[in-house]
């Protein structure tokens, strides 16, 4: 299964039909939570999968094609200790590399 459809599966394992019977209610509840409790196991294992796909990249990037990493840093370093600037390598083996400057421009919680 590919990740679009664990990621269908979940969604399905979370469907409630409001027009059941009482009785069939009672049990779609239990076999509900259940399925649900499932869908969150599937979730959080679709998630350490990605982790562990991303450090595995980094880790044989020269066996796997068009893996770009991190190769080196210069600068001063900010209150984070992120550095000025960071050298990017496209793919291991290639003799060259771009450099990209920090902007100190914040994404995600503080704003963009």
């Amino acid at each position: 299964m590919n990740h679009d459809e664990l990621q269908d599966l979940i969604k399905r394992l979370r469907l409630e039909d409001p027009n059941e019977r009482q009785y069939v209610r009672e049990a779609r509840i239990i076999l509900s939570k259940l399925l649900n409790d499932a869908a969150d196991e599937l979730e959080a294992q679709l998630d350490l999968l990605a982790k562990q796909q991303k450090i595995i990249r980094r880790i044989y990037a020269e066996q796997l094609p068009d893996t770009w990493f991190v190769c080196g840093e210069h600068g001063e370093k900010d209150q984070n200790n992120l550095p000025r600037y960071i050298e990017v390598c496209p793919a291991y083996g290639v003799d060259w590399s771009q450099l990209y400057e920090r902007t100190d421009r914040t994404i995600g919680g503080m704003g963009s």
